[in-house]
């Protein structure tokens, strides 16, 4: 059976003073927690590959269905290769590895969570943190790395991180467009409606994500009057 972490989108269980702050021991199996490194760090990958991307469960899509965390930073990384030369395309594949890094403990957290927007990132954060310093005594160098790569993309510091940022925004809207296929094709609940993320599409900057996302969108515009043209006949 597949281990499953228990995310607490609150103050965690079972504590005595209710002001103490989540931090990621109080996530991480102690199982986990005693390996030795990067041990440790390649077991807490695996919930990136288990872990559902919650927002997608939150609008009726079948859990069987919906992608996990490291689906969506696969396919973000691999896009990354394709950046322009104005941007390190290598550097832009880390960032879109390391973006959601933190929600291998953290749990993919929504704006629907009892959690503000200040304590998803202090707990992400810490995460990032915490693993950076397992990871000291291994590679000293990998491990600051992966803390100033996620700064980067938090913060929007560098031409790659902008670019990414723009990524994760495009990779969203493919995944809408491909499950409002999936509802179309009677493959999810007919009642289920995503059209609304779409307009993630205006808060893409970068000129060549914004061209690619055109170029969804219009094809996701040609399909749609392919179908009203068959039923139609």
């Amino acid at each position: 059976m597949a281990q499953k972490l228990e995310y607490s989108h609150g103050e965690p269980t079972g504590l005595k003073e209710a002001t103490r702050l989540w931090t990621p021991g109080d996530i991480i199996p102690q199982s986990i927690l005693e390996l030795p490194t990067p041990l440790l760090f390649f077991r807490l990958l695996r919930f990136l590959k288990t872990t559902k991307r919650q927002g997608w469960l939150d609008r009726g899509i079948q859990a069987q269905n919906t992608e996990s965390i490291s689906d969506h930073m696969y396919r973000m990384a691999a896009m990354s290769l394709l950046a322009p030369e104005e941007v390190d395309s290598r550097k832009c594949v880390a960032i879109a590895i390391v973006h959601d890094l933190a929600e291998a403990v953290v749990g993919d957290i929504t704006p629907h969570d009892d959690v503000t927007p200040e304590e998803k990132h202090r707990r992400e954060r810490e995460t990032i943190e915490f693993i950076s310093e397992s990871l000291q005594p291994v590679n000293a160098k990998a491990a600051a790395e992966i803390t100033s790569l996620y700064l980067e993309y938090e913060h929007e510091s560098t031409a790659e991180a902008r670019f990414v940022k723009d990524l994760d925004k495009l990779e969203f809207i493919l995944q809408t467009i491909e499950y409002q296929e999936d509802v179309d094709q009677g493959k999810e609940d007919q009642s289920i409606r995503l059209n609304d993320f779409l307009n993630a599409r205006h808060k893409i900057k970068h000129t060549v994500v914004q061209q690619w996302t055109d170029q969804v969108l219009q094809q996701r515009e040609k399909a749609k009057d392919k179908v009203e043209l068959y039923y139609l006949k």
